[in-house]
């Protein structure tokens, strides 16, 4: 009789159990969902876009004039000065060019800019009836100003970008474009937006010669002979060495392929684009290390590693040792490091 009352307790203890169980068990989940309606309702609330101004670097503030002369050989100018930039190019035949920046000829595809309030003049020889594209323009950025001290020599992408600042400005400007004209005339009539355009596509032009002319003064002051364009990607890495990068992304983004870009990144810089990556990353993660007082979790998180798990080992494998025992080993002397 005990053990049938025993049994009996034991059972119905078994069965208050389960549903005691069954019970939190339902509140707990009812209780998470609450709160994740609720945060997700107060985010929606409270959280609001946050708009971000842009900045213009370099901005064209307006056009003075747009011709393509064909000079007549032996043509020459008088000094003159003003208070815009004045962009010179040849697109045949050679130009001689005297000004305080600069004396000297331009060649087939080459170009200068003149700086505001300048004394420069240009003649031709006797041998040659030079193609000559001029625009003046006034702009807020001095960095234009190194085009002013020696020829720069454009290659076929630029050129055709100059072509589609000159064709939009006869979409802007009425004609003459082969004459010197003090105040050339908008079109009463013109495609829409074309003033906005042709301010876009010469600002467009201007910033990508700074970039490329920062690109070669940088390749040239590291002994590189790399075309632009690897130049560029080897940058655009450099600058975004802690994003995901893939070869697919960059041959797209560069309108190149593959084969190419691999081949050029591994010649130009000496390694392959995951080796390149993985030395920036690296160089990061011991400047961090030494530098702060952050925790390797939190510096996993600023160079986008996915745990600290894959931090350590990313870091042990680069380096032969934990990144605990790289700050122990230095912290000695509490030198701070100073990335490559």
């Amino acid at each position: 009789m005990f053990f049938c009352f025993l049994g009996l307790c034991l059972y119905y203890t078994i069965i208050f159990s389960v549903c005691i169980y069954k019970i939190v068990k339902f509140f707990y989940t009812f209780v998470n969902i609450f709160i994740d309606k609720y945060n997700f309702l107060m985010y929606n609330l409270v959280m609001e876009y946050v708009t971000k101004r842009l900045n213009d670097t370099i901005n064209v503030t307006g056009i003075v004039n747009i011709h393509f002369f064909e000079f007549q050989s032996d043509f020459t100018t008088l000094n003159e000065k003003h208070p815009f930039y004045e962009l010179v190019f040849v697109n045949s035949g050679v130009l001689c060019i005297n000004s305080e920046d600069y004396s000297g000829t331009l060649s087939k595809n080459e170009m200068i800019v003149h700086r505001p309030d300048i004394l420069h003049s240009l003649s031709c020889n006797s041998e040659s009836s030079p193609e000559v594209i001029i625009i003046g323009f006034e702009c807020n950025s001095h960095r234009i100003d190194a085009f002013s001290k020696m020829p720069l020599l454009l290659g076929d992408s630029n050129v055709k970008k100059l072509a589609e600042i000159v064709k939009e400005g006869r979409n802007v400007f009425m004609p003459p474009y082969n004459v010197p004209v003090y105040d050339m005339r908008k079109k009463r009539h013109q495609l829409f937006a074309s003033e906005q355009m042709l301010k876009i596509l010469l600002e467009y032009f201007l910033i990508k010669l700074v970039r490329e002319y920062n690109f070669s003064v940088n390749s040239e002051e590291g002994g590189g002979e790399a075309p632009l364009l690897i130049n560029e990607i080897i940058a655009y890495v450099a600058d975004n060495y802690l994003e995901k990068i893939t070869i697919d992304e960059l041959a797209f983004l560069f309108k190149t392929n593959r084969a190419t870009l691999c081949r050029d990144f591994k010649r130009n810089t000496g390694k392959t684009l995951i080796e390149f990556v993985n030395d920036k990353k690296f160089e990061k993660a011991k400047y961090k290390i030494l530098s702060s007082t952050d925790t390797f979790t939190k510096i996993a998180e600023e160079l986008n590693f996915e745990s600290i798990h894959y931090f350590t080992r990313f870091f042990k494998k680069m380096s032969g040792m934990t990144p605990k025992d790289f700050r122990k080993s230095n912290s000695p002397n509490h030198k701070t490091y100073r990335g490559r």
